[in-house]
């Protein structure tokens, strides 16, 4: 049961949360959360490392979630194996308080042959098409629009206009943010005679449980069979998907990145913003891609890489430590190139012969 951020929590409450090891007294309690820099005494926050204590000094918090124990600090703490996850699991069962469910609002917009589950919440604003199907606890905010033979599942989150398109599959407990559009056509055209001509987007996109979009992501149709976004993963702000695209399980996305079609990202891939990655390439498991890089190729699983084009990222670590010498290279590369030119010159030169000594006549 969340509890409101006014009300006192003791230190045992958020032991029964978070587990661990409590040090100080189970009744010491505080009523909001804030950072390390700016907590203080009725505040919780979390310090994971000894740098952090070195580098920010002393705290003023009422009470922290701790890396180990803080021997030379008299705050009541918890020790905890990951102190920013257990920090997360207050913020949830704490501060984040679920309101009751408000019902189907009238205006609500329903096509033929809809399926709406137990204790919904659905805005008024809202559209859905026909033979659309929406599980338990599914909360649909304003300006929603869920085309023809759409189904989404149970605890199912989508903010202020975002758009499912008909034939989408959206799974339990997803996060969708404002202006995301899923479904959309896929950028797919065949040209003759120097004119594009449109080849019709017949499939759908299929999203998983546990997966979370950011604001304005377009995840577009398949061309045929799914656009599929597998579970748990997370997508951040104006991330492009394109059609065709498979993103596996517990992947990250951050923002700008866009995928090219037919592209098939492996399990705990992270591609980091604005990296670009070209279509009908396979990029394996737990493959790390550095901000900005140019994915042209497959990457084999368990490698990091940078750059544009891409390439291992030690050996791009490398290039870039060159490249502010380059000015200074090129200038060394020309007086080399003289000198061996003077050096040519010369051996190049016709040779004098010495005058042969006179005869000596009696």
């Amino acid at each position: 049961m969340a509890t409101s951020p006014r009300t006192p929590i003791t230190l045992a409450q958020i032991h029964h949360v978070v587990g661990g090891e409590l040090v100080g007294s189970p009744q010491a309690s505080i009523t909001s959360l804030a950072s390390f820099e700016e907590a203080g005494p009725n505040d919780l926050t979390f310090v994971t490392g000894d740098r952090m204590l070195k580098t920010r000094g002393p705290t003023a918090a009422g009470m922290l979630l701790s890396h180990r124990r803080l021997a030379e600090i008299s705050n009541p703490h918890i020790v905890v194996t990951n102190p920013t996850l257990a920090f997360a699991q207050v913020a949830h069962a704490f501060f984040c308080p679920v309101a009751p469910p408000r019902g189907i609002d009238q205006t609500v917009v329903r096509g033929i042959d809809t399926k709406i589950g137990s204790d919904v919440s659905i805005w008024p604003g809202v559209t859905l098409g026909d033979r659309v199907t929406i599980g338990a606890r599914v909360r649909l905010y304003p300006g929603v629009f869920v085309g023809d033979d759409t189904t989404i599942g149970d605890d199912t989150l989508l903010y202020p206009n975002v758009v499912v398109r008909e034939g989408c599959t959206i799974g339990a407990r997803v996060i969708i943010h404002s202006g995301t559009v899923i479904g959309s056509d896929g950028f797919g055209y065949v040209q003759d005679q120097g004119r594009h001509y449109k080849i019709p987007q017949l499939g759908g996109v299929t999203i998983e449980d546990d997966v979370e979009l950011g604001a304005n992501v377009a995840v577009d149709r398949a061309t045929l069979g799914q656009t599929l976004i597998k579970q748990g993963t997370k997508v951040d702000n104006l991330v492009q998907i394109a059609h065709n695209v498979t993103i596996g399980a517990h992947s990250i996305l951050v923002s700008q990145v866009g995928i090219a079609g037919s592209t098939r990202v492996g399990n705990y891939v992270m591609i980091g913003g604005q990296a670009g990655v070209a279509d009908h390439i396979v990029i394996g498991d737990q493959v790390m891609v550095a901000a900005r890089a140019g994915v042209n190729r497959n990457l084999e699983p368990n490698q990091i890489v940078s750059g544009a084009p891409v390439m291992p990222h030690e050996v791009w670590v490398k290039a870039q430590a060159v490249i502010p010498r380059l000015p200074e290279l090129r200038q060394a590369v020309r007086t080399l190139e003289e000198k061996m030119k003077q050096i040519e010159a010369r051996g190049k030169a016709p040779q004098t012969s010495k005058p042969k000594p006179k005869k000596r006549t009696r």
